[in-house]
C-alpha cells in the first residue's frame, strides 16, 4: 500500500502515459528507443537528455512546481559525455521520489565490471544494445516487464 496504483502500468490501460527519462547521447539510439516503445504499444511521454550534466539538471528539477515528476522508468546509457551514467544513477537514487523507480541500463558495454557496478547500484535490467533491429525492438518488452514488476 503506499505504492502507486498498479493499473497505471498495465498494458491494457491504453490511456495511461508512461513517463520515461532517457539519458542517451547517440541520436540514432534515441530513434531506436522511440521506435521500440511505439512498436510495443507503450503510451509514453519521453524526456531525452543528451549528456550526464543535462541528466543531473533534470534530476535536480524533478518534482518542483512546473517541472516533470520523477519518471515511471529511467533508461540510462552508461557512457554519457560530461558525467558518466553511474554518477547520474547515484544522484537519481538520492532523489526521495525515485528510490524505487525502475532503471534499465541501455548500453553498448557488456563488460562484467560495468554489469557488476550497475547491479550494485540496483538497476532493474541491463540491456546490451544489439546490432540487429529486431533485437533492439525487444527493449519495449523489457520496459513493460520492468514497470509491471514495480507494480507487484
Amino acid at each position: 500500500m503506499g505504492r502507486r496504483s498498479t493499473s497505471r502500468f498495465q498494458k491494457a490501460d491504453a490511456m495511461s502515459l508512461l513517463h520515461i527519462l532517457l539519458a542517451e547521447d547517440n541520436s540514432g539510439d534515441v530513434l531506436l528507443v522511440r521506435q521500440a516503445l511505439v512498436e510495443n504499444g507503450i503510451q509514453h511521454e519521453l524526456h531525452v537528455v543528451q549528456d550526464g550534466e543535462q541528466a543531473l539538471r533534470f534530476v535536480a528539477r524533478m518534482g518542483k512546481p512546473g517541472e516533470p515528476p520523477c519518471p515511471d522508468i529511467f533508461l540510462l546509457d552508461l557512457n554519457l559525455p560530461r558525467v558518466d551514467g553511474p554518477q547520474v544513477l547515484r544522484e537519481f537514487r538520492r532523489h526521495s521520489e525515485c528510490t524505487e523507480t525502475p532503471v534499465i541500463v541501455v548500453t553498448s558495454s557488456d563488460a562484467p565490471k560495468d554489469r557488476g557496478e550497475m547491479a550494485a547500484l540496483g538497476v532493474t535490467r541491463y540491456f546490451k544494445k544489439p546490432t540487429d533491429l529486431d533485437a533492439y525492438m525487444e527493449l519495449g518488452a523489457v520496459v513493460l516487464e520492468a514497470v509491471a514488476g514495480k507494480s507487484k
